[in-house]
């Protein structure tokens, strides 16, 4: 049950700002303003922009930093939705990789966040599921015998 004062907020205007979001800041906006909103078919929007600003924009994932820092209520949101088992095996495997093998320099701190998320993800989704990031290259294949 949500708070009277979120009961009270309106939601119009949810999915459009969740349509906008293209960076990190953007995505905490939205989710400040309409957070209490994430829910229904307003929820699969606020999962595409978060994708978009975690996977499509991930070398920016160092700007996530500050605002994990400065705003609870924005990190306890993005915990929960990276840890969602209902986040996709595809999504939370890419949002794996990038965390466990591409993180920016200096950035291990947010990195390490938002592994532990997803691996709370995939854990409640897929138990018996191993989380390993994806191979660079196939194996080269054994050498021919003359």
């Amino acid at each position: 049950m949500q708070p009277a004062a979120a009961q009270d907020k309106p939601c119009s205007g949810a999915d459009k700002a969740a349509d906008m979001v293209t960076s990190w800041a953007a995505l905490q906006k939205a989710v400040a303003d309409f957070g209490h909103c994430d829910k229904g078919p307003t929820r699969d929007i606020f999962t595409e922009a978060l994708l978009r600003v975690v996977i499509g924009g991930w070398p920016k994932v160092g700007e996530a930093g500050p605002l994990l820092a400065q705003d609870a209520g924005f990190k306890t949101w993005l915990n929960r939705r990276l840890s969602d088992p209902d986040l996709s095996p595809q999504d939370s495997g890419e949002i794996f990789n990038l965390a466990k093998g591409s993180c920016p320099a200096g950035q291990d701190k947010v990195c390490g966040e938002i592994l532990s998320a997803v691996e709370m993800s995939r854990a409640l989704s897929a138990p018996d599921l191993k989380l390993a990031p994806a191979p660079a290259t196939p194996p080269a294949a054994p050498p021919k015998k003359p």
